[in-house]
């Protein structure tokens, strides 16, 4: 089968690896892929090995884009992130076998992260609700100044059309239910939770396990982006209210990466805490393997965060917050630890909890390696798209162009 996944651009964050590390899965099951962007350049960082690109960026209109989707004769286009109105507009008319995965909430909020201010966690459907909310009136443009006025009608268009995909595909229980509030068919919406890109290291038992704790500090391990919603300045600031002995590693960068590190000196913490830019896989690997819990400090529904994910296929459990799709697979007391108290204070008890039972972790990683061993393995997660392709590109087949809805896929 020839897929074609496209997503706006490849940058930063989580999507572009999972993105490259699904086409890399298809590629091994026999299927053919194809990775259309819409931004203009890939990012050095990324890992492109054995992945065709489609660069869009350059199309002088939605049209010529459409042309070169069509040039390369796809059976389907799963679409990851897509927001151009007009392109959407013309996928949709195009005829051809559409799916949408949602991994964040871009075509169902005008603030995309479902928050208003710091604490918020909306919980409404997009509507002209959100005018009287005051989320009509959005941040700047990048290098602006002035408040925008944000296209709510344009904003409803865009999830119309996304409506009439064949299928909506979710990584968590939680953006299923999103979905539905957004008035999404439930025959439409399939969860597939995500693999780890350490997949590999989940099936196979670990030849040593975690270093035992006595002697030596707890350590502790961050990773991703410096921005207000990851998090990272409210777990230095719960470093600060607790009593034990710990290290913390901070594998991250972003927009808020200067004011954490300015949080850290304020607070005396720099000689326990050592920040780190965005390393390649294989280094990350070691941190993950040598960390014995991994702080995730997410205060927004973060919809399913990958790095959680794969600290556990290195037997590391995760301490979080209890928002968005965390939840489905930090179990506390399983998993993990998790809090529900989304606060600075909440994270610092979550965090004394481990320094007061550090032989508990141990337990907690074993058990999380078996989860992802569970439900979030490689072969589990494609098995389970592939069987959704065959089911929409048969309808399509069958009842052009809507015809019958993709049936459900349990996983």
């Amino acid at each position: 089968m020839k897929i074609m996944l496209l997503v706006e651009e490849l940058g930063i964050g989580g999507l572009p690896n999972y993105v490259l590390d699904l086409a890399r899965a298809l590629n091994a099951q026999g299927d053919r892929t194809l990775v259309a962007h819409q931004g203009q350049q890939v990012p050095a960082h990324l890992d492109c090995t054995g992945v065709q690109l489609l660069g869009l960026g350059d199309a002088d209109s939605p049209g010529q884009a459409l042309e070169r989707i069509l040039a390369w004769e796809p059976d389907l286009v799963h679409v990851h992130l897509c927001s151009d109105s007009d392109l959407l507009a013309a996928l949709t008319d195009s005829g051809l076998a559409l799916m949408r995965s949602f991994h964040d909430y871009t075509s169902m909020c005008l603030r995309r992260g479902r928050r208003r201010f710091p604490g918020d966690r909306c919980q409404r459907p997009l509507g002209w609700s959100c005018a009287l909310n005051g989320c009509l009136i959005g941040p700047p443009k990048a290098g602006g100044r002035v408040p925008r006025l944000m296209d709510l009608a344009g904003k409803l268009n865009e999830r119309g059309m996304y409506q009439r995909f064949r299928g909506a595909v979710v990584g968590s229980q939680h953006m299923g239910r999103v979905l539905r509030i957004n008035g999404f068919s439930e025959q439409r919406i399939h969860v597939v939770p995500y693999f780890s890109r350490f997949d590999q290291q989940a099936q196979q038992p670990q030849a040593t396990g975690k270093p035992a704790l006595q002697g030596r500090p707890l350590q502790l391990l961050f990773a991703g982006q410096a921005v207000k919603g990851k998090g990272l300045e409210v777990l230095v600031k719960a470093l600060a209210e607790i009593q034990g002995d710990w290290r913390l590693v901070a594998v991250s960068s972003g927009p808020r990466l200067a004011s954490a590190r300015g949080l850290a000196e304020k607070l005396q913490l720099t000689s326990r805490i050592t920040f780190i830019d965005w390393l390649a896989p294989e280094e990350l690997a070691g941190h993950y393997r040598g960390a014995d819990l991994f702080v995730l400090p997410s205060v927004w529904d973060d919809p399913g965060p990958l790095v959680g994910i794969e600290a556990m296929a290195f037997e590391t459990p995760v301490l979080a917050f209890a928002v968005g799709g965390i939840a489905d697979y930090v179990r506390d007391g399983q998993t993990g630890l998790l809090v529900t108290d989304v606060s600075v204070k909440g994270l610092a008890a979550g965090l004394q909890r481990a320094l007061d039972e550090p032989e508990r972790l141990a337990v907690l990683g074993r058990t999380a390696r078996e989860w992802v061993k569970a439900h979030h393995s490689r072969d589990g997660h494609i098995r389970a798209l592939r069987t959704l392709y065959e089911q929409c590109t048969h309808n399509l087949q069958a009842h052009p162009p809507l015809g019958l809805i993709c049936g459900s896929v349990n996983v």
